[in-house]
Parts: C-alpha cells; sequence; structure tokens
C-alpha cells in the first residue's frame, strides 16, 4: 500500500507539538506530514516553519490567516494531500511505535474498510476517572468518536465531506463524534481494540485540565451534563451526523448505476 499522509492541526501547541511530530516521523509508512497551524497567538507557526525547513521532503506547513478551528484544518490538508489514506493526529498526541505500520496493514489486507481506529492509551488521566467501574466502557466510547486515532480512506473521506464545520461544533465541539456516528452507520470501519497481534500500534493520548474527552467522562460516569449542551444541540448534531449519511447514500446511487457512460435525455413540457 501507498504511504500514509498525517495530519496535525495545531493551534497554541508550542508545548506539545515536537512530541507530536517525533512520534509521526519515525514511521516508515509516513508519506507527508501535514502541519496546519490554525492562526496561533504563541510560538507554534515559528516552530512548524524550523521543522519544515528540517524535514522539507517529510513535513508540508499550512498557515491559515484566522482561526477557523480543528475541523477546517483538517478538511483543508486532507484536500491538499494526494495519498489514497490519511491520518489525522492532534499535537498534544503521539504515535507509538507501530502505529502506522499497523494502519498499513489494515488496509492492506481489508481495502473494503473506510476507516481505522487505533487504541487509544490514556496518560495523565485524572484518578475518580481511572477507578470508576465503568471507566473502561466510556474510554471505548471515546476511542470510537475520537479523531486523534483515526485513519481514512481518503476517497471516503472526502465523499462525507470531511469533519463538519458547523457552529456549533465551533461553540461546543463534538464535530469529531459527529463524523464518528456517521461512518459507523455508512462504512465497515475496522477497529485495532483489545489482542489485536501486535504490540505498540496505538496512539498515546495526554490529558491535560482542558481535554475535550473530560466533559465526555464527567456526563458518562456522574451525570454531570453540560448546562450549554440541551436537547436541541443534542438534536441538530444527530441531524448533522445524518446529513453525512445521506450524502453518501446519494453518492452510492450514482456509482452503483448500473450504465454508466453518455445518455441522451429529451425534456418534455405541457
Amino acid at each position: 500500500m501507498s504511504c500514509i499522509d498525517v495530519i496535525i492541526p495545531c493551534y497554541n501547541a508550542e508545548n506539545t507539538l515536537a512530541r507530536a511530530i517525533d512520534s509521526v516521523l519515525v514511521q516508515p509508512e509516513l508519506g507527508c506530514l501535514w502541519l496546519v497551524d490554525d492562526a496561533s497567538t504563541d510560538n507554534t507557526a515559528s516552530l512548524i516553519k524550523q521543522w519544515q525547513q528540517r524535514y522539507p521532503q517529510q513535513i508540508r506547513a499550512e498557515f491559515l490567516a484566522t482561526n477557523r478551528g480543528a475541523a477546517l484544518a483538517r478538511n483543508w490538508a486532507a484536500l491538499l494531500s494526494a495519498s489514497s489514506h490519511i491520518a489525522f493526529l492532534d499535537a498534544d498526541d503521539a504515535y507509538q511505535t507501530h502505529a502506522l505500520q499497523a494502519a498499513s496493514a489494515v488496509f492492506s489486507f481489508r481495502p473494503q474498510a473506510g476507516l481505522l481506529r487505533l487504541p487509544v492509551s490514556g496518560h495523565n488521566i485524572p484518578e475518580h476517572y481511572r477507578q470508576h467501574a465503568q471507566f473502561a466502557l466510556v474510554w471505548r466510547t471515546f476511542e470510537m468518536i475520537t479523531a486523534t486515532n483515526t485513519v481514512f480512506n481518503r476517497a471516503y473521506f472526502l465523499a462525507c465531506g470531511g469533519f463538519p464545520a458547523d457552529a456549533l461544533f465551533r461553540r461546543l465541539g463534538g464535530e469529531d463524534g459527529a463524523l464518528g456516528l456517521a461512518t459507523v452507520e455508512s462504512c465497515m470501519v475496522a477497529t485495532l481494540f483489545d489482542e489485536a497481534g501486535m504490540a505498540d500500534i496505538g496512539v498515546d493520548f495526554y490529558g491535560h485540565d482542558s481535554m475535550h474527552v473530560r466533559k465526555l467522562l464527567d456526563a458518562m460516569l456522574f451525570g454531570q451534563n453540560r448546562p450549554d449542551c440541551d436537547d436541541a444541540a443534542l438534536q441538530q448534531a444527530n441531524a448533522v451526523t445524518q446529513t453525512i449519511v445521506q450524502r453518501l447514500q446519494n453518492l452510492r446511487q450514482i456509482l452503483d448505476y448500473a450504465n454508466p457512460g453518455k445518455q441522451a435525455l429529451q425534456l418534455f413540457t405541457d
């Protein structure tokens, strides 16, 4: 299989970006590493330029003029990529040693998969979460809706329309989950969770005070629902997911048509 491009959206990531980049560059299956600076206000953009100068054959850099959010940053690099498969990693996480090797193997033997999800190992996760009896179950939910462990067939990703960049998700987050739910309804989602046969094939997730997964853990483990995420917001998010699913169904009608080619049509009016 051809090499895999990796896309990292970067916003004020000066303290963690080197760790993420290092973990990507050591992957033999890497095609290009796309670093998309989302109008950072710290030293992130300067660091990206330095990394690109050091590895001009491996790193491509893009700089957004205004902050547009992780969804648009990811989508922009996905459009520019020419690889058949693209992976998304967050700037505060890191790949384990054989992550892209495992991904390459999966798509070689399961080319019908639209998406692969790698296992996620949590670090710096507060103990009151880890000690909860339902933590493992909720963590598996996180693994199925986050973006940082995804490797997509690029054509399928583009057919989905990428990560939804609706204003709702800019305000509340959750674009990863909206797309993730749509993928489960529309394609084969391969996973390498639990006894996959290889070690060090996942993503190291490093927790911090502002991590988005904290909201998921608080809600699912302790019933602390967000006051800004009411039923109307949930319905709107679900509608986005169903829009993605419908878009793919419409595309399937086109691709599955039995008689491709030129067809002359006539229109009749009364």
